[in-house]
């Protein structure tokens, strides 16, 4: 299968808009550190709101951790940019995505658990940026390593046949040396970088490596 380049795709997207006059983009924000690189790429082509929408993380008190870092990132970003970036947050609400991947409990991490996991937070997401009348959307997970890009942008291709009013802007944010820059800028606001990806599942799994590591 020809694999698809969607940094290029990008530079090409945002290189046809206007310059003169910034349309809306609704970004999907899993945590700060993840979105450092993607939110000041994007600043540059657009009026980006921030959407912290991810009801697969757990305990509550880890959902609280990671957004209230994002929220001190982008009053940082605020502080700095000509642009004044806004925060969506939507509440605590494990018992959604429990819901979701019932029957994948045991499913490998990386399996299809987490492939219903990035569509249910990325469907909530785009929802709210069509009722909204954000004219394009976009995610910050592309910049993950552990998330397959190819995955994220097909569910944004077919999320956008559904809310039809806001455009979908492929990504690939790892690409030149994406996930180092945000890495950088981490160390820069000195945020919280997590160790594991955000459900409860996720969570035990890395906990069985640490312990497997003491233990050797």
């Amino acid at each position: 299968m020809k694999k698809i380049n969607y940094n290029t795709i990008y530079k090409e997207f945002v290189n046809k808009l206007d310059a003169n006059k910034k349309p809306t983009l609704f970004l999907h924000a899993c945590c700060g550190p993840c979105s450092t690189y993607p939110l000041v790429e994007l600043l540059k082509h657009f009026k980006v709101t921030v959407g912290f929408i991810n009801p697969n993380i757990y305990p509550e008190s880890e959902h609280e951790l990671r957004f209230k870092e994002l929220k001190r990132f982008v009053e940082e970003v605020n502080k700095e940019s000509e642009e004044k970036v806004e925060l969506v947050k939507y509440d605590y609400d494990y018992k959604t995505f429990l819901r979701a991947v019932k029957g994948h409990e045991l499913d490998k991490e990386g399996g299809d658990r987490c492939t219903i996991c990035h569509r249910l937070r990325l469907s909530q997401s785009y929802e709210y940026a069509s009722n909204n009348n954000f004219d394009y959307f976009a995610t910050v997970m592309t910049v993950s390593s552990k998330k397959p890009s190819i995955l994220i942008n097909q569910i944004g291709y077919d999320l956008q046949k559904k809310y039809t009013n806001t455009i979908y802007v492929p990504s690939d944010f790892k690409k030149e040396d994406g996930t180092l820059k945000g890495i950088k800028i981490c160390k820069r606001y000195n945020l919280y970088r997590q160790n594991y990806c955000g459900c409860s599942f996720s969570k035990k799994e890395r906990e069985k490596i640490l312990n497997s590591k003491k233990s050797n």
